[in-house]
């Protein structure tokens, strides 16, 4: 009980102090004003983490898929690297060793940012895919090797500035990408998902492409450089484009991951909306 009557007095006396002080006052309520408005973020970001208890599912499965924007600003970042092998390929038909062994022949690629509703819709198609591939009613695919890349376009440096955008630039991304534009719209050869799907954004989300800050996410690219791909593959290897990816018979993780599957596959079927067989 001393000691508590001592701090009682103490912090009485400081009381005092500022009372018969005037000329403190004003300070004291500047600085509270002050200390107010700097702790604003802070604030903010304690809120919001009552709401956040780290990253989500979704975000965890894309990042565990994600090729590095490292040293982007150097030209040297694994992005840079994805694209270089789609040009070098679209230059030469042929697929570059080193790069196969790194990404694989044939692969999903897709554009993926954080804080994004689609995306968390979208992964568990990828995620169920992942797990199912090659057994039971997806077995048709047990002979190949399930390969997704990712790439943040949100990602920057330290200094906040956008690091796709520089890899965006660079590498003529936005060249490469109306090139598919005129591919997957049918311009040069029907395509059958363009035809097929009941998507009616698909061609403008397409032009999108070639404004960076117009990329819808998920933006989801099926990659295929071996001697299969049908005649409508782009000449960077370009297969497929899909946007919104609900399956034909529901929209749970095995309805999306069949329509991707239907995608990687493109068996002939009036049940693939990938295939030219398909029929409503």
């Amino acid at each position: 009980m001393i000691i508590l009557r001592a701090i009682g007095r103490f912090f009485a006396r400081i009381g005092r102090w500022i009372k018969d002080t005037a000329w403190v006052q004003p300070l004291l309520i500047v600085g509270g004003i002050f200390a107010i408005i700097f702790s604003i973020p802070y604030l903010t970001k304690w809120v919001k983490s009552w709401f956040n208890t780290g990253d989500t599912a979704a975000q965890k499965y894309y990042s565990s898929k994600k090729v590095s924007l490292k040293n982007a600003e150097d030209a040297k970042s694994d992005v840079d690297g994805i694209f270089d092998y789609l040009e070098e390929y679209s230059k030469t038909n042929t697929v570059n060793p080193e790069y196969k062994k790194k990404y694989g022949d044939k692969f999903f690629l897709t554009l993926v940012q954080e804080d994004c509703s689609s995306c968390e819709e979208r992964y568990e198609g990828f995620q169920t895919l992942e797990q199912k591939w090659g057994k039971d009613s997806f077995s048709e695919v047990s002979d190949e090797t399930f390969k997704l890349h990712t790439i943040y376009v949100d990602s920057t440096n330290k200094d906040g500035d956008n690091l796709f955008e520089d890899v965006y630039e660079r590498r003529e991304v936005a060249a490469m990408f109306e090139e598919t534009i005129s591919y997957m719209s049918g311009e040069y050869v029907d395509h059958p998902y363009k035809d097929n799907s009941n998507d009616s954004s698909y061609v403008t989300n397409l032009e999108n492409l070639t404004d960076r800050e117009q990329i819808s996410t998920p933006t989801t690219f099926l990659i295929d450089l071996t001697d299969k791909a049908p005649d409508w593959t782009s000449p960077h290897g370009v297969r497929e484009v899909l946007f919104s990816f609900e399956g034909t018979n529901g929209s749970d993780g095995v309805a999306k991951a069949r329509t991707l599957l239907n995608s990687w596959t493109n068996v002939e079927s009036a049940e693939n909306v990938f295939s030219k067989a398909y029929r409503k």
